[in-house]
């Protein structure tokens, strides 16, 4: 048995050191519940909105967007008792030309410049085109603040023009789009609007969304969706292996690329060009500071992220796929890469900047084999594939690193039926997700299949994550496209809560909407895995998922996922590393305290002009965001402490 990760290698060579067999994806269309939605509701135009789908609960807050590119990670400004503040509407609305009244934030535009006589007709309702339906988002997706404003797409035949209507408690946005060909129907609200919409849906409350469209003097709609609206913007930068990317040298290239959330383009890390070896089969730290990887078939090196250069490299693969320790300076080699690598022999601790190995009591003599192995934000754990009993099993042990001992080794879930990989701690620690998948590839595409999993650390019980895989239980049954259920792989976890839930970044082989199918090839790309008569299915994409805060043990804590707006739609996109970014000396300005090396974020003196910086600790408890070493320290009644920050569960939709 051998395990072949992603190194993109030509067709030919494919076809002589990959046998995977083929897998038919499973599962139906289902647009009831989770996803795509497309009930006909009424629309009182009023401001209020009445839906058929399901409606989100009330709260009478709306906070502010610090935006991603700032770097801020809550909604509103810091309070002295935590959280953030109620107050109704803020300088979004304005700036996306809205006007407030009585804490309700209305906008209108008109981006499609359609003539007031359709504007009206498009205010009422009608069921002329059976097939106009969602196809993304999907329904209950909750989205976070800072991001780009999602294309919204519709099956159906051509349109004239759409309406959009977006209310919540302190919300109503009114859109008026131009049409599209049909199966093209798509449109975006501005990002302004965007912006504003997402900061005045409160805690509790949800996004309605509405639309409606025209062709002719034929009506149709409105369909309906639900979005819960995430109490924070997310931040950080996502490091990401490309291959056929423009920007890193097009046809047959491959690279290393990183993003943020919240731009419109990534940005090239590392990458050779068309034919070169460059950094590969990676992995991040969780701060951020440092790229393990591959540099060809048979070495490994590791980068910083700061400058983008090597830092050291060795002439074998100890870096390869390593799971780097939370701050970069160390790391655990993995095993079994098969027949294109050298793959590593054993499983060791690493030292980052210098290579050398460094004894782990605890592990050196009870763990050969480890792959995929990713230690816990707080790095007090690490989890693996136990590959030395079962390559199909996920195990974790406790980790301390003032001595690097290693104890409690313990299996935690065992795939009979296939293989399970990339195991990925929740910043609590409390859970790791990980992929099943019927391949050693660990990948979804070449006509193989994935779902994620998660796996409570306590009491081990085992949690196919449904609503993110897109089930609607635990069937088959599912409300994606037939073709698209079983496409997820390579779960990671940003480090920390944000908005009230924790964030996964998986890659999938699923359609986005009527801009990319299902299952999609690379031909393009000029480089593939798959066999010929695998077909050429190496398009994978990034999306991103919430994942509940404390979520019972047994119970799928998923959400539905968006794509990750801002990658290149054609390049083969996999394994997203979500990293936070550096942070910031004491004076500095700041909107949160994770932003502080300090840990805390207050309102400055009269030299800061009344600006909130970073500051040493100050005397009291600890808003949202700022450091903690138990829940007691922090001001909200309800924070939780998570890896050292207060952290506050979302409300109940």
């Amino acid at each position: 048995m051998y395990k072949v990760h992603r190194l993109r290698i030509p067709a030919s060579l494919a076809a002589a050191v990959l046998g995977v067999a083929a897998f038919a994806a499973c599962g139906t269309r289902n647009t009831s519940g989770y996803g795509p939605g497309s009930s006909t509701s009424t629309d009182d135009d009023a401001g209020t909105g009445t839906s058929s789908g399901t409606s989100g609960g009330g709260c009478s807050s709306c906070g502010t967007s610090s935006g991603f590119a700032v770097g801020g990670s809550s909604s509103g400004s810091p309070t002295s008792s935590g959280g953030t503040t109620s107050s109704g509407c803020d300088a979004t609305c304005a700036a996306a030309g809205g006007s407030c009244s009585a804490s309700v934030c209305t906008i209108t535009e008109n981006p499609g410049k359609v003539a007031s006589s359709s504007q009206t007709t498009l205010q009422g309702t009608g069921k002329a085109d059976s097939a106009f339906a969602w196809l993304y988002p999907y329904n209950k997706t909750v989205f976070p603040r800072g991001i780009i404003s999602p294309t919204m797409q519709f099956a159906g035949g051509a349109s004239d023009a759409e309406y959009v209507h977006i209310t919540s408690k302190t919300l109503d946005y009114k859109g008026y789009f131009a049409g599209g060909a049909t199966g093209q129907v798509s449109l975006s609200l501005s990002q302004n609007s965007w912006d504003a919409v997402t900061a005045a849906v409160g805690s509790g409350d949800t996004a309605d969304v509405q639309v409606t469209k025209i062709s002719g003097s034929s009506v149709t709609g409105p369909l309906s969706e639900t979005w819960p609206i995430a109490q924070g913007s997310v931040r950080g930068t996502i490091f990401y292996e490309s291959y056929g990317s423009t920007i890193a040298g097009g046809r047959d290239s491959a690279g290393i690329l990183k993003i943020n959330p919240g731009a419109t383009a990534p940005t090239v890390f590392q990458a050779a060009g068309a034919g070169g070896c460059t950094a590969i089969c990676h992995a991040a730290s969780a701060d951020g500071s440092t790229i393990v990887s591959a540099t060809s078939l048979t070495a490994s090196g590791t980068w910083s992220t700061s400058s983008s250069t090597s830092i050291t490299t060795a002439t074998d693969t100890i870096f390869t796929y390593m799971g780097p320790y939370p701050d970069g300076t160390f790391g655990m080699s993995a095993t079994g890469y098969g027949v294109i690598y050298a793959a590593s022999a054993t499983s060791r601790l690493y030292n980052t900047k210098t290579g050398a190995n460094i004894p782990a009591s605890g592990w050196d003599s009870a763990i050969t084999a480890a792959g995929t192995p990713s230690f816990s934000p707080d790095g007090t754990q690490i989890a693996f594939m136990h590959e030395d009993e079962n390559p199909n099993t996920i195990a974790k042990a406790d980790f301390n690193v003032s001595t690097k001992t290693f104890s409690n080794i313990t299996d935690l879930a065992t795939e009979s039926s296939g293989y399970a990989a990339w195991p990925a701690f929740t910043p609590d620690g409390a859970w790791v997700l990980f992929q099943t998948g019927s391949s050693s590839t660990f990948e979804t595409d070449c006509q193989v299949t994935g779902d994620l999993y998660g796996v409570d650390v306590a009491t081990h019980a085992v949690t196919r994550l449904n609503v993110l895989d897109g089930y609607t239980g635990s069937s088959t049954a599912s409300y994606l496209p037939a073709n698209d259920p079983g496409l997820n792989f390579a779960p990671t976890m940003l480090a920390e809560a944000v908005g009230g839930y924790f964030w996964a970044v998986f890659t999938s082989h699923r359609s986005y909407g009527s801009m990319l199918a299902s299952k999609a090839n690379s031909e393009g790309l000029g480089i593939s895995n798959c066999t010929a008569g695998q077909q050429d299915e190496a398009n994978g994409k990034l999306w991103v998922a919430a994942i509940d805060i404390g979520a019972a043990s047994g119970t799928d804590p998923s959400h539905p996922a968006f794509y990750l707006d801002g990658q290149e739609l054609q390049a083969d996109n996999l394994r997203g590393y979500w990293t936070l970014p550096a942070c910031q000396s004491l004076g500095t300005k700041c909107v949160t305290g994770d932003q502080c090396c300090s840990g805390f974020c207050r309102e400055g003196g009269s030299d800061e002009g009344g600006a909130t910086v970073c500051v040493s600790k100050p005397p009291g408890c600890s808003n949202e965001y700022e450091n903690c070493t138990t829940s007691s320290n922090c001001c909200n009644t309800g924070d939780q402490c998570i890896n050292g920050r207060c952290a506050m569960p979302a409300a109940p939709q």
